[in-house]
């Protein structure tokens, strides 16, 4: 009971620091710019590369972009060496500064390879597992710190303890909104460049986030336990793409601020960063049976002679049937040609959802069925049961708690039975 009225004690506190220390309206002069991790405290492990060593250069690449493209902004890191820097001093470097916004940057991990994708996270309660998760293990560096329990800038807290947890239940971000609408520009910037799923906006129980006075947002790049994500953000072009994404994020919520227009032709002098990779004008296509118009990055429509409409992944190669006990045709892709696939159906709606709608929470590789009503599939297809099933978790752990697996051969939808009877055959 002692140690619970502590930590209450010290969250009255934090808060009124937090409310003391109001920046200026309108204003975005300093960003500090935090590399997850650091010197004996490597953070997640990949086959190839250390989660420090990436967060570090992602780190220093986005803070000569923000400096080539802005004379008014002040970048300043938590570390530009492979240090080891506390959270607690991290916090504190960018409070000292009197940040205008804070950006922690991470790569995930997962004991499945199979997970993939980007997140953002404000601070908050967990409204999952998952994130809970997350926040253990990005807060699992402080068991590395020199007695920590006697730490005063932990007030005993314990990241693997359920009830250290509850210092954060009554804690109320000054700047929560600001958080999000920064986290948002992220996960955008993402979805518009990052072929991977995106996992959207979470909140969880940061202790960075939790000490630092200014709109602060924690960015996972993507998983460093899938070897081709490792192998993505490890490289120079993968982290010049994530470095486009968080820098026109930061563009984006500067302007917003200062109520200015968003910077024209930025300069991307880094290692990978291709200036001729742009998004390519709509084209559309009339053949005898279909139009497909090309709408953006991430789907495409097709559109059948039977009024069946289905969006798929515009780097789609084969094209099957799909879907015939519903008494559709349709389109899709698929990379498997004569086995049993499985996919994830996770949402449907009775009207075409836009991209960008809420309720499909932030995912973009998706496949749209058109029936009785618009069935939403995963594009990823699973070759076998067990790893449908991981891919079934994912979309559950992303919020679609009634996800279920389909079955699919050569475009049609079949029972789980004749799945088992064609790959046992194969």
């Amino acid at each position: 009971m002692k140690r619970l009225t502590i930590l209450f004690i010290a969250l009255f506190v934090v808060n009124g620091a937090v409310f003391s220390q109001k920046i200026a309206v309108g204003q975005v002069k300093t960003v500090v710019i935090d590399p997850g991790h650091g010197g004996a405290k490597p953070g997640a492990l990949g086959k190839k590369y250390k989660e420090k060593d990436i967060t570090l250069s992602i780190a220093l690449k986005l803070g000569k972009v923000i400096t080539d493209n802005f004379d008014d902004v002040t970048v300043i890191y938590t570390r530009k060496t492979d240090v080891d820097i506390s959270l607690a001093e991290r916090a504190r470097i960018a409070n000292r500064a009197k940040a205008d916004l804070f950006l922690s940057i991470h790569a995930n991990s997962h004991p499945k390879s199979e997970s993939k994708g980007v997140e953002s996270f404000v601070m908050g309660l967990s409204n999952s597992k998952a994130n809970l998760e997350v926040a253990k293990k990005e807060n699992a560096d402080i068991l590395l710190e020199k007695d920590y329990k006697d730490n005063a800038d932990y007030n005993g807290f314990d990241p693997n303890s359920p009830e250290s947890y509850i210092m954060f239940a009554l804690y109320q971000h000054a700047y929560i909104d600001k958080s999000l609408n920064f986290a948002k520009n992220i996960q955008d910037q993402y979805k518009s460049k990052i072929k991977t799923i995106n996992r959207g906006v979470k909140q969880a129980e940061l202790f960075v986030l939790y000490k630092t006075t200014s709109p602060s947002v924690l960015t996972e790049v993507g998983f460093i336990s899938n070897p081709t994500e490792e192998e993505y953000i490890g490289s120079d072009e993968g982290q010049a793409d994530i470095v486009y994404c968080l820098f026109n994020a930061f563009a984006e919520y500067k302007a917003a601020e200062e109520g200015t227009k968003k910077i024209a032709n930025p300069k991307f002098d880094i290692p990978g960063f291709n200036k001729d990779k742009k998004k390519q004008d709509a084209k559309t296509k009339t053949t005898d049976n279909k139009t497909t118009t090309k709408t953006d990055k991430d789907t495409t429509k097709v559109q059948l002679k039977q009024d069946t409409t289905v969006v798929v992944a515009p780097e789609s190669k084969t094209t099957v049937k799909h879907d015939t006990l519903q008494g559709i045709t349709s389109t899709a892709s698929t990379e498997i040609k004569e086995r049993a696939v499985y996919r994830i159906q996770f949402l449907s709606s009775e009207k075409e959802l836009p991209k960008d709608s809420p309720h499909l929470r932030g995912v973009t590789d998706y496949m749209v069925i058109k029936a009785r009503n618009y069935r939403y599939l995963t594009n990823e297809t699973a070759p076998n049961l067990d790893e449908a099933k991981i891919l079934q978790k994912s979309m559950q752990e992303l919020g679609f708690k009634d996800a279920f697996i389909v079955p699919f051969y050569k475009g049609e939808r079949i029972s789980f039975e004749e799945a088992r009877r064609i790959n046992t055959a194969k």
